[in-house]
């Protein structure tokens, strides 16, 4: 593990946010009592692809940490894959197709980590990272303990994971089947279509800005309440799905930040519904 400053705009998917000084990368699973962060003085923030989180343009003067921990091992007779908190959500679905492993093509679009999928509970086409998951393995900051906790413990629901505080995922093992490679490989090409058709590629953009209401799509009150193509200091409502929003080269996180409060407004000004930010912003916002 070892320390560094670094400019938080290399590590997130938007490439928006300032300086971190106190910035620790996690290289395996053996975090432990050579460990000692200050949780009592920093605040401390679990960071993983940087795919949902988007950072101030002044910074974060807390401390973020960041496990690099990458691996995807098969055992338990094939039934348990067993996955390192930073590997990439698409690798798994490759992995899936040649390993003919059954319900895990619908990884293959989702820009995010092991880690993040855990803690956000990411979903789509109706599957939920929880569905399968048999159990998380996390380190306790304010224990210094490495711990196994099963499903039950995270209370999932949607979009969502509890018991989290001022702990870190090292790794994850997910309940798995045997497949059909064909089929597999056949859903993945339908989902990459699916998402090519449907959402901005080549932007700069973190996924979905809002979770759905239990009203319906995000994507259908943002479009309806004609915000596509709306756009705040070259930060835009996409034109092709309006729950992206896309940000040119050089624009601000403070410029996403008041998007997606006007945005907001408007939902709720037009349909009497409040929709709840998926993205979380960090730091100093105004």
């Amino acid at each position: 593990m070892k320390k560094n400053s670094i400019k938080l705009s290399e590590v997130t998917t938007y490439k928006f946010g300032g300086y971190c000084d106190n910035f620790f990368d996690v290289d395996d699973e053996s975090i432990n009592s050579e460990v000692n962060f200050n949780i009592k003085d920093q605040e401390l923030l679990v960071l993983g692809n940087g795919s949902n989180l988007v950072f101030s343009d002044e910074g974060y003067k807390g401390t973020i940490v960041k496990p690099n921990i990458n691996f995807i091992k098969l055992k338990d007779s094939n039934s348990i894959l067993s996955l390192g908190a930073s590997t990439y959500l698409p690798d798994i679905a490759r992995f899936s197709k040649n390993n003919s492993i059954a319900s895990l093509e619908w990884l293959i679009g989702i820009p995010g980590s092991v880690g993040g999928a855990v803690s956000m509970n990411a979903g789509a086409y109706g599957y939920e990272f929880a569905d399968h998951i048999k159990s998380v393995k996390i380190y306790d900051i304010k224990s210094n303990k490495i711990e196994i906790k099963d499903k039950d413990y995270f209370e999932f629901s949607y979009r969502t994971a509890k018991n989290l505080d001022n702990k870190i995922i090292l790794s994850v093992d997910l309940h798995v089947e045997k497949g059909n490679s064909q089929e597999i490989q056949k859903k993945i090409s339908e989902n990459l279509k699916r998402r090519k058709d449907t959402q901005p590629a080549g932007v700069y953009n973190a996924g979905s800005v809002f979770k759905n209401p239990k009203e319906g799509s995000a994507g259908f009150f943002i479009e309806n309440a004609g915000l596509k193509g709306f756009s705040i200091e070259g930060v835009e409502v996409s034109q092709k799905h309006a729950n992206f929003f896309v940000a040119r080269k050089g624009s601000k996180a403070q410029s996403l930040f008041e998007l997606t409060n006007y945005v907001k407004n408007e939902v709720f000004n037009k349909f009497d519904i409040t929709l709840e930010e998926e993205i979380i912003f960090v730091g100093n916002f105004s």
